[in-house]
């Protein structure tokens, strides 16, 4: 009786361990999806490494400073790259990042331009990440070509006013240079959170969007699938291969 019942424990040890190890169709997705990013993670992280160093370079030679008090200008630039390829759980890129190169008369009016001109770059971007979920939804049969013209309609027309809907944007690079004829060319790249410029787009957009059918409100939010976005879709600035 005895042996009978250690192997019986034996037995219900071995099935538990098995439920245990078995994993959902959830669980092994995130896990895939996971194991993607990191690889994603790992080759883009490659990559921004020898950008930066070559932009930092490039940057050097054409006569570029920090501004006292900032980062050494090669690590400004690492910071910036990997903003731009963080992605976050779900494999999609974390942050937006604007570049801009603005000359003026002085400093202080070169880096004002610079910052708005990058926040007009973010919501550019983020206008033109919508727009690719638009497209994903027709090609998905999730909405009709005549109902993604008329989002697209509302998407143009509300893209400069996004910039006033923008929270507090991250400075990552920001350095100058001073011209032969005395001007200040700043170059400045800010980043901003991925999700906070969806979700201040999305709301711009219902409330543009005040006078049109329920449907196509329940539409929009069936839209955004962030899984979607691909990285590379949040910034303007090119990596090298």
């Amino acid at each position: 009786m005895k042996v009978l019942h250690f192997l019986l424990i034996g037995l219900m040890i071995t099935l538990a361990s098995c439920g245990a190890s078995k994993k959902t169709g959830t669980e092994i997705a995130f896990e895939n999806n996971r194991n993607r990013r990191a690889l994603l993670e790992r080759e883009l992280r490659q990559k921004a490494m020898r950008t930066a160093r070559k932009e930092a370079n490039t940057y050097s030679r054409q006569g570029y400073r920090v501004f006292m008090g900032n980062l050494p200008m090669a690590k400004q630039i690492e910071n910036a790259w990997m903003q731009a390829i963080d992605l976050n759980e779900q494999g999609y890129p974390e942050y937006i990042v604007g570049n801009a190169q603005v000359t003026s008369g002085s400093a202080t009016a070169a880096k004002s331009q610079a910052l708005h001109a990058a926040k007009v770059e973010i919501a550019s971007l983020t206008s033109s990440m919508i727009a690719s979920l638009v497209e994903s939804s027709v090609v998905n049969n999730e909405i009709t070509t005549v109902e993604a013209q008329t989002l697209n309609k509302y998407l143009m027309a509300t893209k400069e006013l996004v910039v006033a809907d923008l929270g507090q944007v991250q400075k990552v690079l920001e350095i100058y240079r001073e011209l032969p004829n005395k001007n200040i060319q700043v170059t400045m790249r800010v980043s901003y959170s991925s999700s906070l410029a969806l979700q201040a787009a999305r709301q711009r957009l219902q409330r543009e969007m005040e006078a049109e059918t329920q449907v196509l409100h329940q539409k929009l939010d069936r839209i955004f699938n962030l899984e979607r976005l691909q990285p590379g879709s949040n910034t303007n600035v090119e990596m090298d291969d």
